[in-house]
């Protein structure tokens, strides 16, 4: 932990109230009581290098912030010569003391900004890894030990595996967050070198038929909590859901996981879902319109916060025909989506923010587009 019992329990009274505090982070659950409410969110974080991004997320003063995954480098570089869990614990510790991380850690306290985690391959500590990675256990214990997450649905750090939910409740208003782990449990899949696929990348994958990315248990937990009452869903994935033409890592190199997940927010019939992910080192927000679903499935990317492509390897003109916006981006910065009341109705705002705090895309969506029988 990284404050002495005496100092966290001053900073719990001070900034926290009643609410939990965790080692890092002030983790709440609390009724936010404001006219419009939003959610930050972002991934790719190389812990070393300069983050100018959180000046930038601290200004758009959100109620929580949500971390994708690769939220620290565990894996590259020097720390791949660190011994685990050493490599962990340096990667968390050097991002804690960031400068620029430190104002939103001090931000985060002050005005008991939510934060919610999952990870992605690099924090998790191998890159594109699944089950097979033998230090899964200690790099977990690492994430909690950092993010102190709520709602865990495998607390025990003898066991895999960090998704976890929560839930943000204002005005009577309520989000689910569900933070999916789309590493603990994934099957190991084969990929080569295919140039003709993608300008850049060209990865074919291939995986067995019976192959998973959540694992039954994680299955079972995610029907669970989409059957209980909530106005919005976040279902967090750290890599992407819908899109289908890039040529790295996807759901849709799992086609029937990528197809159980659809068709399990359809049959569940929960209404108000959204998907957010990272990974991409760009940014986008894509858009699905199936019939089962009965309503347009959004997805917002966004990814780097200090490790975007930046116009690099020709990003501008990756494919994805379900883009909901005539581009994608390559800045670094964050997503948000902004939650206000229009008379009956609410309204969502989805942004694409670069690090000096510029919104770089926006879409507007009214709460009830995401309601069964909106495509009718």
């Amino acid at each position: 932990m990284y404050f002495d019992e005496r100092v966290r329990q001053t900073a719990t009274y001070l900034f926290c109230g009643f609410i939990f505090q965790s080692g890092t982070f002030c983790m709440a659950a609390i009724d936010k009581v404001r006219p419009t409410t939003r959610i930050a969110f972002g991934s790719c974080a190389v812990q070393d290098k300069p983050m100018p991004v959180w000046s930038a997320v601290v200004d758009r003063e959100p109620d929580a912030f949500l971390f994708l995954g690769d939220n620290v480098y565990a894996d590259t570089g020097a720390y791949k010569l660190m011994p685990s869990p050493r490599n962990y614990e340096v990667a968390y510790e050097r991002l804690k003391k960031n400068p620029d991380f430190n104002k939103f850690l001090v931000a985060s306290r002050a005005r008991e900004i939510e934060v919610f985690a999952t990870w992605d391959d690099h924090d998790y500590g191998l890159n594109d890894g699944g089950e097979e990675h033998s230090e899964r256990l200690e790099a977990k214990k690492a994430f909690v030990d950092f993010f102190s997450p709520l709602g865990l649905a495998e607390p025990s750090l003898d066991q895999p595996g960090i998704h976890n939910t929560s839930v943000i409740e204002f005005e009577g208003f309520s989000i689910q967050v569900l933070m999916l782990d789309t590493r603990s449990y994934r099957s190991r899949y084969t990929k080569a070198e295919n140039p003709e696929l993608c300008a850049r990348g060209g990865w074919a994958y291939d995986s067995e038929a019976d192959a998973t990315i959540l694992g039954e248990k994680q299955w079972t937990w995610l029907a669970e909590e989409l059957a209980k009452a909530a106005d919005l869903r976040l279902i967090v994935s750290s890599i992407q859901v819908l899109p289908t033409e890039q040529c790295f890592e996807k759901w849709a190199n799992f086609p029937a996981e990528r197809e159980r997940l659809l068709r399990l927010i359809a049959a569940s019939q929960a209404q108000g879902v959204i998907l957010l992910s990272g990974d991409r080192h760009s940014s986008e927000i894509s858009v699905m319109k199936r019939e089962d679903i009965g309503y347009p499935l959004y997805e917002i990317t966004s990814s780097g916060l200090n490790n975007a492509l930046q116009g690099r390897f020709d990003i501008a003109n990756e494919r994805n025909s379900l883009r909901a916006l005539s581009s994608n981006v390559s800045d670094n910065g964050f997503g948000e989506i902004e939650i206000s009341r229009s008379g009956m109705d609410r309204t969502l705002v989805f942004r694409l923010i670069d690090e000096q705090g510029a919104e770089l895309q926006a879409l507007q969506v009214p709460l009830s587009m995401l309601s069964r029988n909106a495509l009718r």
